[in-house]
Parts: C-alpha cells; sequence; structure tokens
C-alpha cells in the first residue's frame, strides 16, 4: 500500500513531464509546447542553459559540481561539439576531393575510350553526373572557406552557432550531391 501511494504521489506531481509517446514525432514538440517544456533543437541552443541559475543553484546545493566548474563543463562540450565538427567537415572535404570527384570522373574516361560506341544512355547519366560533379566542386570550395571564418570567432558559444548555421548547411549540400552519385 505504501509503494502504491508513493507511486501515485510521484506520477501525480511529476505528470507533466511524463510523455509515454514517440518524442521524435510532432506531437512531442506540440506536447511539450503545451507543457511549457523547453525543446531546444540543436547543441549551441541547449549547451548554454547548461548555466542557467537555476541548473547551477540545483547542482551546486546538491555539491554535484560548483558553478565553476558547471562553466568549465559547458565551455568544453562547446568546445568539443565545435572540434567533432570541424574533423567531420575536413573529413568530408578530403573523401570527396580524393574519392568521390575522381570516381565520378573515371566514367567520363569509358565514353573517351570507346568513342565509336553509340552510348545514348551513358551520355545522359554523364551530364547528369556533370551537373552532381559540378555541385560538389563548388560546395567543396564553398565548405574550405566557410570552415577558414570559424576561427575568426570569438568565442566556444559563437564558434558553435558559427558550425550550426554555416558549416553544417553546406556539409548538408555536399552530403546530398555525394549520395546521388
Amino acid at each position: 500500500a505504501a509503494v502504491y501511494a508513493l507511486i501515485k504521489r510521484e506520477i501525480k506531481a511529476h505528470k507533466r513531464i511524463i510523455f509515454n509517446g514517440n518524442g521524435y514525432e510532432d506531437a512531442w514538440l506540440e506536447e511539450a509546447a503545451r507543457r511549457g517544456l523547453s525543446n531546444y533543437k540543436t547543441t549551441p541552443d541547449a549547451l548554454p542553459h547548461y548555466i542557467d541559475e537555476k541548473n547551477v543553484a540545483l547542482f551546486s546545493k546538491h555539491k554535484v559540481f560548483t558553478e565553476v566548474e558547471m562553466r568549465s563543463r559547458c565551455e568544453v562540450h562547446l568546445e568539443n561539439y565545435c572540434k567533432v565538427l570541424k574533423i567531420e567537415a575536413l573529413t568530408m572535404a578530403e573523401m570527396v576531393r580524393k574519392d568521390i570527384i575522381p570516381a565520378a570522373e573515371t566514367a567520363v574516361a569509358v565514353k573517351s575510350a570507346c568513342p565509336e560506341l553509340d552510348c545514348a544512355m551513358e551520355i545522359n547519366m554523364l551530364k547528369y553526373l556533370r551537373t552532381l560533379t559540378d555541385s560538389l566542386y563548388v560546395n567543396i570550395n564553398k565548405l574550405e572557406e566557410i570552415l577558414a571564418g570559424a576561427e575568426k570567432c570569438g568565442s566556444e558559444l559563437e564558434s558553435a552557432f558559427y558550425y550550426r548555421d554555416k558549416v553544417l548547411p553546406v556539409m548538408g549540400e555536399l552530403r546530398s550531391a555525394a549520395d546521388e552519385i
């Protein structure tokens, strides 16, 4: 009876944050908004709230972290976010330059090796492939230029937003063309 009463009390006390649906569907976004819950969609949006006054007070009160430790951890998480994205972007650029573009160009060499063949389907594929490799070329240069700009950010938080807003979209465009190839 005591356990039943405890469970009943806790469910009533925390019902506003319990959701038994799929947390990845729009239904959850609507439900969270209705309940007044925060819904930060990206790491740079969420991490600054790690050091909100109420969170610092909670962790300090229970002697988990001091405010200085929490600020330090927030800074480290932001730095890690930026470093991982930089590594992923540089790796993507290298893969596109060394693997994907050369592989696409190999298809052009096939046609030049046998010019007497009627390759209507291959020629149409090559034209389509050329639009994709052109997109790769434009976006790889854009990504490298944008990555250079990341070094000018003044803080880890500014860098995190820069990677989210500038680098990730170009990586998405590159990925789209590379996947199509």
